[in-house]
């Protein structure tokens, strides 16, 4: 989610490429992936549209990467240019637009060409909640296949071939931005996909590791003999890693936690191209909206997920006073997704125009519609019925 910069309990672009390059020393062999959502997130990553973070883990040498729903925030071209600027796949096997996959479904990485059987088969899919979880303006055509369906079919397609070129695949990755949130189907979830991979008849006695996001959960877990699942959370807060021993199915996961960081010193390179991407930045956004908040706006995952806030209530205000005379109809009641306030603006300190994008940074539109009683009852009891 765009966590360019180091902050508390964030680790940071310049970090992570240290860790990254420690590791590669210590083992070339080393396979280095990512989940989904890495662009949007803070207005520094979403001021370029993600596009100066699509840099820097270029930079890094990322060798893979999985579709995220917030990878199409900015639009659907915006999301077919990341394909143009990364210089390693963007994978997702059941983003469809007119029956035709928009991304890579798979890739195979080979890093040490010298060894057969080694290769790791790299496959991504893409959370069906894309449909309601990012503007519908931004997908127009395009249609979210069922996640453990479309993996399986391309399992499918690369054992056929494996088979008729006379090859044997032992290295299975699954990038998936699925979750396990309990408001997400349970055919959607991550967890569903590992314990259907663990009964596939034709990946018994292969290795296969699924790398989920979404849900923004810590968690390991194996399902049965060969399926290693893991999540990291979310916002850089940890590194995971997953060892491997070459005579066990299961892989050693672990997290690399900011604090454990506190210490390392940032990769120069990627350190010299934040500080230039931050200069830029701040110098826009310093712009001072307001001198002087006199309260906290609360606008925490835990609070604005859950409950009423006074920053919630400031939004909804806003949208209600815009709708008296920003529509042909006075708006009567106005609404706000909690999910869509992702910061809190700090008391006895000015709000900035960045503050501001922080606290709303998906670029949304405000719309009226006509609705029933019934509607606004409905609607009321399904939020509050989520918490």
């Amino acid at each position: 989610h765009g966590r360019i910069v180091e902050e508390k309990g964030v680790i940071g672009d310049a970090k992570l490429a240290t860790v990254i390059k420690e590791e590669r020393a210590k083992n070339p062999n080393v396979l280095v992936v990512d989940a989904g959502d890495a662009f949007q997130g803070l207005p520094i990553s979403n001021s370029s549209k993600g596009e100066e973070r699509a840099k820097i883990l270029n930079e890094i040498g990322y060798d893979a990467m999985a579709v995220g729903n917030h990878e199409f925030d900015f639009g659907l071209d915006e999301a077919k240019k990341y394909k143009e600027i990364l210089k390693f796949p963007l994978l997702s096997s059941n983003t469809y637009l007119n029956d035709a996959r928009v991304f890579q479904a798979s890739t195979i990485i080979d890093k040490d060409k010298t060894v057969e059987g080694d290769e790791f088969v790299v496959i991504g899919v893409t959370t069906p909640e894309t449909a309601t979880k990012t503007h519908p303006k931004n997908i127009q055509g395009v249609t979210f296949k069922d996640p453990i369906t479309e993996v399986n079919k391309v399992i499918d397609e690369i054992e056929s071939r494996a088979q008729a070129e006379g090859k044997v695949y032992n290295n299975y990755v699954i990038l998936a931005h699925l979750g396990v949130d309990t408001t997400t189907p349970e055919a959607w979830r991550g967890s569903t996909l590992a314990q259907a991979l663990s009964n596939n008849e034709k990946l018994k006695g292969k290795r296969v590791t699924v790398i989920d996001g979404h849900s923004h959960t810590v968690e390991s877990t194996t399902y049965g003999a060969n399926v290693t699942y893991n999540q990291t959370g979310s916002y850089l807060h940890n590194i995971g890693k997953v060892t491997f021993k070459s005579q066990e199915l299961l892989g050693n996961p672990q997290q690399i936690s900011a604090a454990s960081l506190a210490n390392t010193k940032p990769d120069e390179t990627i350190a010299a191209l934040v500080s230039k991407i931050k200069e830029n930045y701040d110098k826009e956004n310093a712009v001072v909206i307001v001198p002087n908040s006199p309260v906290e706006l609360s606008g925490t995952r835990e609070n604005v997920r859950v409950r009423e806030t006074n920053l919630g209530n400031v939004v909804a205000d806003s949208l209600y006073q815009y709708g008296q005379t920003g529509f042909a109809n006075k708006t009567d009641l106005a609404v706000t997704n909690g999910g869509g306030l992702r910061e809190t603006i700090a008391k006895d300190a000015p709000i900035t125009k960045g503050n501001i994008i922080a606290v709303l940074p998906f670029g949304n539109t405000i719309s009226q519609i006509k609705v029933s009683g019934q509607n606004i009852m409905d609607m009321f009891t399904k939020s509050l019925g989520s918490t």
